[in-house]
């Protein structure tokens, strides 16, 4: 019986620990898919930070644009206007949710227009030095998400690079 909670315990403190090593998480990730032609396209998602600390995004980055901004829409003037946004911070615990008409990822400078049902990396880079990375669904619209769809997320340390 011993050994069955040393086993647990393991486990236990194994998550924990990987939970805690993530300085955030990304879920439901996805991508708008444009007719083709069009130089850029937004990217969707919730970014949480499951740990203790502040959590300072600086910038993103996807092999599939040349440059990737976060951007808000605000009125301004009585029409609707992107602003870049030059930073993320999320406080511990926080999660930020980037969803059309609302906070995004611009993805500008398209070497091609993904097509729906593709799947595009999506990395955040944090003021620590690391990354985050998620695979993202490409999709004509919003709609509800697949029950068989799986999200995999990446922490990458400063200095180690996703292959």
């Amino acid at each position: 019986m011993n050994k069955l909670w040393i086993v647990a315990l393991a486990v236990i403190s194994a998550t924990v620990f990987a939970q805690a090593s993530q300085p955030v998480v990304v879920t439901s990730a996805w991508v708008r898919a444009l007719p083709p032609g069009q130089p850029n396209t937004a990217a969707y998602m919730t970014i949480t930070n499951p740990g203790r600390d502040t959590v300072t995004i600086v910038a993103a980055n996807s092999t599939l644009a040349q440059k990737v901004e976060f951007h808000t829409t605000r009125e301004v003037d009585g029409l609707q206007r992107m602003e870049r946004v030059e930073q993320v911070v999320l406080l511990p615990g926080q999660a930020v949710e980037l969803a059309p008409g609302e906070m995004h990822l611009m993805l500008l400078g398209l070497d091609h227009m993904p097509s729906a049902g593709e799947s595009v990396q999506l990395c955040l880079q944090l003021s620590s030095g690391h990354q985050a990375c998620t695979s993202a669904e490409v999709r004509k619209s919003a709609g509800p998400q697949q029950p068989h769809q799986h999200h995999h997320h990446t922490s990458i340390e400063p200095g180690e690079r996703l292959e």
